[in-house]
């Protein structure tokens, strides 16, 4: 029964991506630097560009509805995983790393947390399976011990990405989050960087992107849009200092 299930909720899922109305010129770009991105659009559409959709959502979800057919001409992740993934599969063209990320301690009031300060804490994390950061976050919590000890302890709160992360944090469920420098620039609060915890931005195409998809793609890989990325505390792919 539960095989049925389970094979039902792919055929539906598929289904959802095959009958939705096609959209022209559409980005699928990762919710933690969504932020960016669209104001990176912004400024292309003010240099005469046109103007594109988003989908926002966690990496891995956004790379499996890529391979699905979803009707997305360009890929934004936070991450290398997934969008090395589709290129492996003939699915993502033009791969290339646009900006640097880096992963902070965020919390919703006027005293950034300390490092010390985790230990004793609600964490909200995103999931690690789907998530860049939350990748990073397990990785840096791994390096210090203390995954497995929260893990079994139930301090380490899981979802989906992380702009779920910030909601948890701001609201009685989490102390502090673990996201990505450029959501908390948005967010608010205080944050406090984690040295080192760094991720290369790649993105690129699909193979139904067309002309102006490309121009978006090179445009946002420019010296144009550099200060952007930068504004939002990203670093140059050229430039890790």
């Amino acid at each position: 029964m539960k095989r049925a299930v389970s094979v039902f909720g792919i055929i539906m899922c598929v289904l959802s991506i095959w009958c939705a109305p096609v959209i022209a010129n559409v980005v699928a770009v990762a919710a933690g630097i969504a932020p960016c991105v669209e104001e990176v659009m912004e400024a292309y559409v003010e240099a005469g560009g046109e103007k594109m959709e988003f989908v926002k959502e966690a990496c891995g979800s956004l790379a499996n509805k890529i391979a699905m057919g979803a009707p997305y001409d360009m890929f934004l992740a936070s991450e290398p995983r997934w969008p090395k993934w589709l290129e492996a599969k003939g699915m993502l063209v033009d791969v290339h790393a646009f900006a640097i990320g880096q992963l902070v301690m965020w919390r919703f009031s006027s005293e950034a947390p300390c490092e010390s300060d985790i230990e004793k804490s609600v964490i909200a994390v995103p999931n690690p399976d789907i998530t860049a950061y939350g990748n990073l976050a397990k990785q840096y919590l791994d390096e210090a011990g203390l995954w497995d000890k929260m893990m079994a302890e139930k301090r380490i709160i899981l979802v989906s990405n992380a702009p779920q992360a910030v909601v948890a944090a701001k609201g009685s469920a989490a102390e502090i989050a673990f996201i990505p420098l450029s959501m908390a620039i948005k967010a608010g609060g205080n944050y406090t960087p984690l040295s080192g915890m760094t991720v290369d931005q790649v993105g690129g195409l699909t193979v139904r992107a067309n002309e102006e998809v490309r121009k978006f793609w090179i445009f946002s890989r420019s010296e144009r849009s550099f200060p952007i990325w930068t504004k939002w505390g990203f670093l140059s792919p050229d430039n890790t200092k």
